[in-house]
């Protein structure tokens, strides 16, 4: 058994209380931006307090879990670095939002322009001409849906607040690209971008589906086969076409790749190639008891044929 208050584990009662004091938020912003570990009085004035008693109160209250005493002075935590970090993400304090811009981004069915808006951490994707993706109802502030014959919906990508500061819509839309692919790897190998527990996985076939038109009466989606994320830990939780489950095949990245094609640190001018190589595959839904699907997806004049299981677990792989 130890002692070390740092091994404590506090409540999220305890946590948020000690986070809810501005002072408190202060020296934790300061200790994150210092190189090296900081004096008590040299940390007294980096926040900006003359009552020194009044300053040991706050910065005993943080030291243990958030902050460490040192003998070269205090330095922040894991636990204090990762609420520097959510703060300066903006995910706990901005919200900013940008309306529907259209930008210079091909549709990867259509190939009309894309349209982008961000808002609530989400860099929501929109084409100006086909149906889309998915059916989009979910309603906005105003209790409004997209779901109209103008914009179809293509998804979104997930960013954080200050990835939108000082981007244009169509920087934004990249670094939306990079972030949600980031997460969607870790989603893919069943482990959460939020919290790093297990993700359970499932799919979902639609019956009778016919997206010839653009999407399927019966389920809204232009892919029969839907696959679910849920974590076992948080509040995590995601659905998507069956490619959201293959970000880490290594067939398909390495496919991607022969063809000069990198899905983590995609260009200007690789990016629309990218998006229509994972989002404009072919489906067939080979067998549903036992489960089995084929997922063909093209770059260049080349083909890759990938056969799933019932965890879209790649069994088969095969070049064209």
């Amino acid at each position: 058994m130890t002692d070390d208050p740092a091994d404590r584990t506090l409540s999220p009662d305890e946590a948020f209380e000690v986070l809810g004091n501005e002072t408190r938020v202060d020296i934790l912003r300061a200790l994150g931006g210092a190189d090296a570990p900081v004096s008590f009085t040299d940390l007294r004035r980096r926040v900006g307090m003359t009552d020194s008693g009044r300053f040991n109160y706050h910065l005993d209250r943080l030291t243990g879990h958030f902050v460490r005493n040192g003998e070269d002075g205090y330095e922040l935590r894991r636990a204090g670095e990762r609420v520097v970090e959510a703060v300066l993400s903006g995910a706990v304090t901005d919200a900013p939002v940008l309306e529907r811009t259209e930008i210079d981004q091909p549709c990867h069915y259509c190939g009309a322009p894309v349209a982008v808006r961000f808002r609530e951490e989400r860099v929501e994707l929109y084409c100006t001409e086909c149906a889309g993706t998915y059916a989009h109802t979910e309603p906005d502030d105003e209790g409004c849906t997209d779901g109209d014959a103008d914009y179809g919906y293509l998804g979104y990508h997930p960013l954080p607040p200050a990835g939108v500061a000082d981007r244009d819509p169509e920087a934004v839309f990249r670094a939306a690209w990079v972030w949600g692919h980031l997460e969607l790897l870790a989603a893919s190998a069943g482990v959460c971008p939020r919290c790093s527990a297990t993700l359970d996985r499932s799919t979902r076939v639609c019956e009778d589906h016919d997206s010839n038109a653009g999407l399927c009466d019966a389920c809204g989606r232009r892919y029969a086969v839907a696959i679910d994320l849920e974590c076992t830990n948080c509040i995590y939780g995601e659905s998507g076409a069956a490619v959201v489950g293959l970000a880490d095949s290594a067939p398909l990245v390495a496919f991607l790749l022969d063809h000069g094609l990198n899905p983590f640190a995609p260009t200007a001018e690789t990016l629309p190639a990218i998006g229509r190589a994972y989002n404009n595959f072919d489906e067939e839904v080979v067998s549903t008891d036992p489960f089995e699907a084929r997922f063909t997806f093209a770059a260049g004049d080349d083909e890759l044929a990938l056969t799933v299981d019932g965890d879209l677990s790649v069994v088969d792989a095969e070049r064209r």
